[in-house]
This record gives structure tokens, C-alpha cells and sequence, in this order.
């Protein structure tokens, strides 16, 4: 049997390598298929983290009050 805490982190490391992976992908397709530059795939993924951000911190503290 593994400990809890190992098989954790193992999970929380292949989460993290897949979105590594993901991201790289994607970065390659819009940068190489699409003809986006550098700069615009830099900027959407700002705006993108930033929303998501703000949308988890609203949803945490609304699920919190319930």
C-alpha cells in the first residue's frame, strides 16, 4: 500500500507535467499554425490566468458562505 502523501504527490507531479505539456502544444500551434506572435500568446494567457484567478477567489468565497 502507498502512503497517502506519496501517491499525492505523484498525482500533483503528472498534473503538473501535463500542463506543461498542454502548454507547450498549444504555444506551439498558435505560434507555428496560427501566426500568432510571442507577444500575443503572452498577453492572452495573462488575461486568461488573471480571469481565472479572480473567477476561483469569487467561487471559493461564494461556496464558503453556503
Amino acid at each position: 500500500m502507498m502512503d497517502p502523501i506519496k501517491l499525492r504527490m505523484r498525482y500533483l507531479v503528472g498534473f503538473f507535467v501535463a500542463a506543461v505539456l498542454t502548454a507547450a502544444a498549444l504555444r506551439h500551434v498558435l505560434h507555428v499554425h496560427a501566426g500568432f506572435a510571442r507577444e500575443e500568446i503572452r498577453l492572452g494567457v495573462l488575461i486568461t490566468a488573471g480571469i481565472g484567478i479572480f473567477l476561483a477567489i469569487v467561487l471559493f468565497r461564494w461556496f464558503r458562505r453556503s
